[in-house]
């Protein structure tokens, strides 16, 4: 691949060739040396038609031979074998010959004599821009090699790993099942003295016996461990072909760039424009295809060994002895690295919402206010804070600029729009019926949380309420203070923690409940994210902790903790695009930032 496609483009061509006459081409009249250009007609004319041109179109401009276009070029339209292709439609993004221009074209606005646009291709912004843009796809592919063999390493060491552990139980089941019968055969032994003669014949038929059924088994274990080496295999082979694809595009750019390189270097311009504008167009293809690569997701999947009685009817009658179990994204471990800390004069962060990769929102309870933040790389700024007349609790994005907040005191919600500068534009105020709290925002609806009452409602766009559920099946109180809520990526499930009842609820849109988390190291769950494969994270405030879960709010493991310079957190967001997660402090002038990434 090349290293620097600008410098390598820059041979001049050495092949040179006369202009003829189209009128007499047209006519024909045979060959002529065209010696002039008119710009009206857009032809090259001999010394004969110029002088007949001139009298027939006095106000025609003529180009003599040394001001005419030099870049003469000789190729045939498709369509109209006769005809020189003498245009380039911009619009279009082809190319034409003067009938195509009058009749296919003649509705476009931009559509030029072809070796007029062409005549500066060599010295374009356009043409060094985009060498540049090559030089950096071809480096972002050999990144993507590198990380693919990183990943290609944690495939391998899954597969030894699953089939070590497969072949050991075989054998330890094998070795089980042989010494039972060996045990059989050692105890009727000791039963010989008296019967010796009458029993050697049965011991013979219980040897064959055992060793048949021991083949039998043998086979069935075989099998089973076949069937799991084909699906670690088969688990494993959509990673391993983007392998492959990954090959495919470096032969793809290496191609693409001998193409341009050697029209560059015949020095036909026209050639170069249309070639040039067909690389641009696969370049972004392969770029597509190697973000795609690079974001690939690793299956993760374990073996689940059988508990098995040891026992030989036990073994014989058991169907199956392993399998291979996949390991949802959202139970994977997550790792965390501290990034750096957000510093304002903070009383008490009530909520966080990532708007976007680089703006995070902060409401202030007691400070009844919305703060505004904007992130670049490692460093934070300070834009504004916007103050309110009561206090702010929960906080969703409705879209890139436009937040809902609850306001517990006044019972309402207010929906926020901001500028592209983060000046507020607009504020619209919903009834929230109640003293409402916690808010998330998905397909068109909000559903929140009443701490007092221990309901859910889920409102139309317009404030309706189009349904509430607050009572279980024997009609008690399922929640006591649901104060946050989040909604899952897939917008299936809805999470709600209640900081009484030490809680996290995971129920659909219609109210059923699909599982409750508890644990006795969870204590006051607080504010809850979700990342983009379906982890939850929630804020234990009492014991000082952020808890990751399962979408099935399955305990993955406590994700951050004291150690980590957390106290009472009380507010929690996530941002895809970053890989971060920002958490707030009940009473702290801190915002902490940390990294997660994938066990």
């Amino acid at each position: 691949m090349a290293s620097n496609f600008c410098g390598s483009l820059t041979q001049d061509s050495d092949e040179i060739k006369e202009m003829y006459c189209e009128e007499c081409d047209r006519h024909g009249d045979g060959y002529a040396t065209a010696v002039a250009f008119c710009v009206d007609c857009v032809d090259y004319i001999c010394v004969t038609c110029q002088r007949y041109h001139k009298r027939q179109f006095k106000t025609h401009k003529i180009q003599e031979s040394k001001s005419m276009p030099q870049d003469f070029y000789f190729e045939k339209c498709s369509t109209h074998p006769g005809q020189l292709i003498k245009f380039y439609c911009l619009q279009c993004n082809k190319e034409a010959c003067q009938e195509c221009k009058d009749n296919d074209h003649k509705n476009c606005s931009d559509i030029n004599h072809l070796p007029t646009l062409a005549s500066d291709i060599q010295n374009s912004v356009e043409l060094t821009d985009f060498g540049k843009n090559m030089d950096q796809l071809s480096k972002d592919i050999k990144d993507t090699e590198k990380l693919l063999d990183a990943k290609s390493e944690v495939i391998k060491k899954q597969e030894e790993n699953a089939t070590f552990a497969c072949k050991e139980q075989s054998n330890k089941l094998i070795a089980t099942y042989k010494q039972h019968y060996q045990d059989l055969v050692d105890d009727f032994d000791n039963k010989m003295e008296d019967t010796i003669a009458k029993l050697k014949n049965e011991r013979s038929k219980l040897i064959q016996m055992s060793s048949e059924k021991g083949r039998e088994f043998e086979e069935k274990v075989g099998k089973a461990e076949s069937n799991i080496k084909e699906g670690v295999v088969k688990t494993n082979t959509d990673f391993k072909n983007l392998k492959s694809e990954h090959l495919n595009l470096v032969g793809n750019l290496k191609a693409l760039t001998v193409d341009l390189e050697q029209t560059r270097k015949l020095g036909k311009n026209c050639e170069l424009f249309k070639t040039l504008k067909l690389v641009k167009q696969m370049c972004k293809h392969i770029q597509v295809t190697t973000d795609q690569i690079q974001h690939s997701y690793i299956q993760r999947y374990k073996l689940n060994i059988f508990d098995i009685p040891p026992k030989v009817k036990s073994l014989e009658n058991q169907t199956r002895f392993f399998s291979l179990d996949e390991v949802h994204a959202s139970a994977e471990e997550r790792k965390i690295a501290f990034n750096f800390d957000i510093n304002h004069e903070f009383d008490s962060i009530i909520s966080l919402l990532v708007l976007s990769e680089h703006t995070l929102l902060a409401l202030d309870y007691n400070r009844c206010s919305l703060v505004i933040f904007t992130l670049e790389k490692s460093n934070e700024e300070y834009i504004k804070e916007r103050k309110f007349n009561s206090k702010p609790w929960g906080i969703t994005k409705v879209s890139d600029h436009k937040v809902a907040v609850t306001f517990t005191d006044e019972k309402m919600i207010r929906l926020i729009t901001f500028a592209q500068d983060m000046e507020v534009l607009d504020i619209t105020e919903i009834p929230g019926n109640g003293c409402c709290s916690g808010i998330a925002y998905s397909n068109n609806h909000f559903v929140v949380s009443y701490w007092l009452t221990g309901s859910i409602k889920i409102y139309s766009i317009s404030g309706k309420i189009v349904k509430s559920f607050d009572k279980d099946d024997n009609g008690q109180n399922r929640y006591t203070y649901p104060a946050y809520l989040t909604i899952s990526p897939d917008n299936s499930m809805i999470y709600v923690s209640d900081w009484s009842r030490n809680t996290v609820t995971c129920l659909t849109y219609a109210g059923e409940v699909k599982a409750i988390y508890k644990d006795d190291q969870l204590k006051n769950p607080q504010q809850l994210a979700v990342d983009e494969y379906g982890s939850v994270y929630v804020c234990g405030r009492e014991s000082n902790n952020i808890h990751q879960l399962s979408h099935d709010l399955t305990k993955v493991k406590i994700l951050i903790d004291k150690n980590h310079g957390i106290i009472r957190p009380t507010s929690i967001a996530y941002c895809q695009n970053t890989k971060r997660l920002f958490v707030g402090m009940n009473q702290s002038s801190k915002i902490k930032v940390f990294n997660v990434t994938l066990d």
